[in-house]
């Protein structure tokens, strides 16, 4: 019965270190469960004979573990793929004289994409001291290739494995672009957001065409913030926020999508200002002070400062209306909240060093709000 196999089997990983001596007597039990026909049966004992952390049994894991391995079972192979990690962090020396990495490499081409996936999660944790698994063309062209098989949270280990790859030519770099290009129109934001990564890191070499992945991100980033999860609206905001600093005429078209709702938390509004102010070009920008004016009278003092401290780097980064966010800054001076009025005054003096011309006018409203 396999309930009652795994409570013993649990009480045995657990008094093993108490218990050394007696513990060595269920090690035949184990390699024979290892070896029964019932698929379930040899992954259970398995998994239990590589969890003993016995210094008398290392010399018997080996042979198990690439028996596993072999197994016809997918879950065998699962299982077996973990042990070696298990293996690894108990007696790192007996991994490394035996010739499980180069089984586990032999791997990542084995049908199942669970098993793939935890063979990368193994060689990665087990040459982490190398920087990770090696990557080469071949490796990364048959991950990609399958990746439709994993489910999305494999998707994630695989994209990121590809992010460390530097393609030899150009077009291997448009390949592997048109490979993934179908995961930015993924369901799930983190294969999305995975995808995005792999995209900007390929074409970091290349300006023209890292501009054009500027402009192929932007669809899928609307879509992602659009999703109502403010949690997920919140990374993909920061992702939004990096992208906006690089580039904002990317999302200047854009500029009413990042508006605040009020039922939003304060770390999305927070997120949404920063971008707002980013972006904003001398045709938007009346529009967005507008806007964020709006939100000076927010319950939350940060979000409130936020929106004042927006509307003067909106007047320092647009000249050109320096004189309307003048106006609306002066405006703020007369709202009976002090910490609207403190950010309203540094507002002006960051805004005053990037238009002296001004001063007049400044001096002329802080000294009716002072009087």
């Amino acid at each position: 019965d396999h309930v009652i196999k795994k409570m013993v089997y649990l009480y045995i990983c657990n008094y093993a270190a108490t218990n050394p001596d007696l513990s060595l007597l269920a090690i035949n039990t184990l390699q024979k469960d290892c070896r029964d026909d019932d698929p379930m049966t040899r992954g259970l004992a398995l998994r239990s004979f590589t969890s003993l952390r016995l210094p008398n049994i290392v010399e018997y894991l080996p042979a198990a573990i690439q028996a596993g391995l072999k197994d016809p079972s997918p879950y065998v192979r699962k299982t077996a793929v973990l042990s070696c990690v298990k293996m690894h962090l108990f007696s790192p020396e007996a991994l490394a004289s035996s010739d499980i990495v180069n089984s586990l490499y032999a791997m990542l081409r084995d049908r199942d994409p669970q098993v793939v996936t935890n063979c990368i999660n193994a060689l990665n944790e087990i040459l982490a001291a190398e920087g990770g698994m090696a990557i080469n063309r071949p490796i990364i062209h048959h991950l990609l290739n399958r990746i439709k098989e994993f489910n999305e949270w494999s998707q994630c280990v695989v994209l990121e494995l590809v992010s460390r790859y530097k393609p030899e030519t150009q077009q291997e770099i448009f390949d592997i672009m048109n490979l993934l290009e179908e995961r930015l129109k993924h369901s799930n934001s983190a294969v999305v957001l995975g995808a995005t990564k792999v995209f900007l890191h390929l074409t970091q070499d290349m300006p023209q065409v890292h501009a054009q992945v500027y402009m192929r991100l932007r669809a899928p980033m609307m879509t992602l913030i659009a999703g109502g999860v403010f949690e997920q609206s919140f990374i993909c905001l920061k992702h939004i926020a990096l992208l906006a600093s690089r580039s904002p005429s990317t999302f200047a078209d854009e500029y009413r999508h990042f508006y605040c709702r009020y039922n939003e938390p304060a770390c999305v509004k927070l997120l949404k200002l920063q971008i707002l102010a980013s972006i904003a070009t001398p045709t938007t920008t009346p529009d967005i002070v507008e806007e964020v004016a709006e939100y000076v009278t927010e319950p939350d003092a940060a979000v409130a400062r936020a929106a004042v401290a927006a509307i003067g780097q909106l007047g320092v980064r647009v000249p050109s209306c320096g004189a309307a966010v003048v106006d609306q800054l002066l405006k703020l001076l007369e709202v009976d909240i002090d910490h609207v009025s403190a950010e309203a005054i540094l507002a002006m003096k960051n805004l005053l060093r990037k238009c002296p011309e001004r001063i007049e006018r400044f001096i002329g409203g802080i000294g009716t709000f002072f009087c």
